[in-house]
């Protein structure tokens, strides 16, 4: 089965780094340039139009490729959705993110301040070793910052309230981005960080196989 797998904010395929030894067709899709002041809700539509939907898939997303999966499967049918340290719903956000809408978003903040904020908040909030912490600040330096100013924005805006049946949600009991207490799991993780699609990823990628297993 493909399994088509979003990253989060301010990273890139490489984050699935550790994904690449799943049982599954993973598929890695690039983000399409987003359009002026479009919601996660068109921007999925859009989206959408580049996954084979011929035959069954499933779809996986990391932080604001969780929310993203929620919003494709208003579009798409997926067998399976897979959130790992991110939101099911709007609700789910910590209280923070959906104030910093009131006070413009990112719209008026400069992307080359957006990359050093987000690498500043991950290091503050990550358990990442040196070597995936490198990583991990190429992506945010070199992810295309159009996207990622789009991005940090449409997430304060998220509006999503729909739950779909079929959505396996991984969070981590540390996750300091996300916290733990805000969502509601399907499975948690007890340690685990926002970041354990790497440093947890053997535990991880067992659920992930489990749940394509049952689709």
């Amino acid at each position: 089965m493909k399994l088509y797998a979003f990253p989060g904010l301010g990273t890139d395929h490489r984050v699935f780094t550790l994904q690449a030894s799943l049982d599954c067709d993973l598929q890695i899709p690039e983000w399409i340039p987003p359009q002026k002041n479009e919601t996660m809700y068109e921007y999925a539509g859009r989206l959408a139009k580049t996954i084979d939907t011929s035959q069954p898939f499933s779809i996986m997303g990391v932080s604001l490729g969780g929310m993203m999966c929620m919003e494709l499967a208003k579009y798409i049918q997926p067998e399976k959705i897979i959130l790992i340290s991110s939101c099911k719903t709007r609700s789910e956000l910590p209280l923070h993110i959906p104030m910093i809408k009131h006070i413009g978003g990112a719209n008026l903040v400069p992307i080359p301040v957006i990359r050093k904020a987000i690498k500043k908040y991950s290091s503050l909030t990550g358990d990442l070793p040196p070597e995936m912490k490198t990583v991990f600040d190429e992506m945010i330096m070199t992810v295309d910052g159009p996207f990622l100013k789009w991005a940090a924005t449409a997430v304060t805006r998220w509006q999503n309230e729909t739950i779909h049946e079929n959505v396996l949600h991984i969070h981590g009991t540390r996750d300091k981005v996300l916290p733990y207490k805000y969502v509601k799991a399907d499975v948690a993780i007890i340690g685990g960080s926002h970041y354990m699609v790497g440093t947890r990823a053997n535990e991880v990628n067992e659920l992930i196989e489990r749940t394509l297993e049952n689709s």
